[in-house]
């Protein structure tokens, strides 16, 4: 018993130290009006949810993506290319990294809801990574993630800001993409590139001159609410 309480304990403290989603639930779903909001780590079965959730509410038009830091790698490939094919828009709300901004990046039209405050808002991507938290190359080729983010960008993403921040080394890094009209002292730029080692990422990060308009990574800068707001 000493021995599980111990292992226990090891992982959640691991989890802590890698900033990793530490996955023990789905992730969260409702519906109001047309508007599916989820929220949460993103698990395996995910998909699923998402297409049930879609089948008993056949009027959504817009998914709104909140404060998850992603999870499961195929889930996340899979409901941003669903997302894509049947035409819905995508709102973000809070923080969305990892699996979930492949989610979001799926949307038709994409755009930031000013739900926590835009200081609070941002969608961060990366590559894929170990158990360890170290990077796996060999996933981020298989699962062929820069053609993927050039497409689902419509093509607006800079080929060789994509290779930096799929091969970052370490999951706790990203580049983390906040709305132009984020109130930041003393910085002009919204972009942030993250090693990982950073404290109070990504607003101590470095800033790069890539706005998330320009990218792709969201379609307009109209900033809406989600329903439940």
């Amino acid at each position: 018993m000493m021995k599980s309480q111990s292992q226990n304990a090891s992982f959640w403290a691991a989890c802590l130290i890698l900033f990793l989603p530490c996955i023990t639930t789905a992730m969260e779903a409702k519906v109001i009006d047309k508007t599916l909001i989820m929220s949460g780590p993103v698990v395996l079965g995910d998909l699923q949810r998402f297409e049930d959730s879609l089948a008993t509410n056949s009027q959504i038009t817009t998914v709104v993506l909140r404060n998850s830091w992603g999870g499961h790698i195929e889930s996340g490939y899979r409901i941003g290319e669903r997302i894509r094919a049947l035409g819905l828009s995508t709102l973000l709300s809070g923080y969305c990294v990892s699996s979930c901004s492949r989610m979001f990046l799926g949307g038709k039209e994409r755009r930031f809801t000013n739900d926590f405050g835009l200081w609070q808002t941002y969608v961060g991507f990366h590559g894929h990574y170990d158990s360890s938290g170290k990077l796996n190359s060999n996933s981020v080729q298989r699962w062929g993630l820069l053609q993927w983010i050039i497409k689902h960008s419509d093509d607006k993403a800079d080929p060789e800001l994509v290779k930096r921040w799929i091969n970052l080394e370490r999951n706790t890094g990203m580049v983390a993409f906040m709305h132009p009209d984020t109130s930041i002292p003393f910085r002009s730029d919204k972009t942030f590139l993250c090693t990982g080692l950073e404290r109070s990422r990504p607003h101590t990060c470095e800033t790069i001159p890539f706005a998330a308009l320009d990218m792709g990574v969201i379609t307009d800068l109209k900033i809406l609410r989600s329903p439940d707001q």
